[in-house]
């Protein structure tokens, strides 16, 4: 048998997970040209079939199910390795891997960013930006930014505070559309809402206001639209208060706001004390208490 690559593992419990190679390739970073080498090389190496093909796609054959526990085995005790070198690394330069959601990170990751730059410029960031928690104990990345508490163990977590929301127009649309005085007004208005979220109507019910979804004007899911839409006047969007002030758009109600969700800092606890992750830890959550609230109270 010739000596496994580890490499080759990776990438059979890559397919092993996705159910193909396409949603391999987009999950791992891995070509889809590579992943298929590797399967083929472990399977020459075992001299046996791991995978099942046919026209409709690749699906693990009843060897491949059986191995695949073991190779997770491998996979945990690899991550494990990885892990504590780099938590006793003494390094202060280089790469760390910041996970966030990407309607919490366009408002917030491009200040944030500018301000590490200045303080720690040898560090460089890769962003993540997805709405899918990213797998910190198979490190996917080395911080992850929350809008939950995580319930994983072997993790590290601040709480940093939590978002705040406000209704936010622009002067153009105010102009155009006159500016409601009361929240009651806003059954008068443009309402730019969600399509099949429900968050913004049970905000506004639990604050004892009746909306349905035929309230609002414009209905799309991703917040990231809401935030454009208000800024081109087709109508009020409930905000995070930092991305409104932000892009200048006019604050409605005076001080009013509604709370948003929690924000927490998160990390492996055994990449937690490398020095290059901690710098980068120490920084955001600087940031994010600065803006969000106090949470030094409660780190775990």
């Amino acid at each position: 048998m010739e000596d496994l690559d580890w490499r080759w593992l990776r990438s059979f419990i890559a397919v092993a997970e996705s159910t193909s190679m396409h949603k391999a390739a987009e999950r791992s970073g891995i070509s889809q040209a590579t992943l298929s080498r590797h399967v083929r090389q472990l399977e020459e190496s075992l001299d046996t079939s791991l995978f099942d093909r046919d026209r409709r796609g690749i699906t693990l054959s009843e060897r491949g199910t059986s191995l695949l526990e073991r190779a997770l085995v491998v996979r945990d005790a690899v991550g494990a390795f990885e892990r504590q070198a780099a938590g006793i690394s003494e390094e202060t330069s280089g790469m760390v891997r910041v996970t966030m959601s990407n309607g919490f990170g366009l408002g917030f990751a491009p200040g944030w960013l500018a301000s590490l730059q200045e303080t720690h410029p040898a560090t460089s960031v890769d962003l993540v930006l997805e709405d899918e928690a990213a797998d910190l104990l198979l490190r996917k990345a080395e911080i992850a930014v929350r809008m939950f508490r995580p319930q994983q163990l072997d993790l590290v977590m601040k709480r940093c505070g939590e978002t705040r929301l406000g209704f936010f127009a622009s002067e153009a649309y105010i102009a155009k559309r006159g500016r409601p005085q009361t929240l009651e007004d806003l059954h008068s208005h443009q309402l730019v809402g969600y399509d099949r979220r429900t968050m913004w109507i049970e905000r506004a019910r639990a604050m004892g206001f009746d909306y349905a979804r035929d309230d609002f004007a414009t209905r799309c899911d991703a917040e990231v639209f809401h935030m454009l839409a208000a800024r081109e006047g087709i109508g009020i969007a409930v905000l995070p208060v930092h991305v409104g002030e932000r892009d200048q758009l006019v604050k409605l109600f005076g001080p009013f706001t509604m709370p948003g969700q929690p924000i927490y800092l998160v990390a492996h606890s055994e990449l937690y004390r490398n020095k290059r992750v901690a710098n980068v830890w120490n920084h955001l959550a600087a940031e994010l208490t600065s803006m969000f609230g106090d949470g030094a109270n409660d780190t775990h």
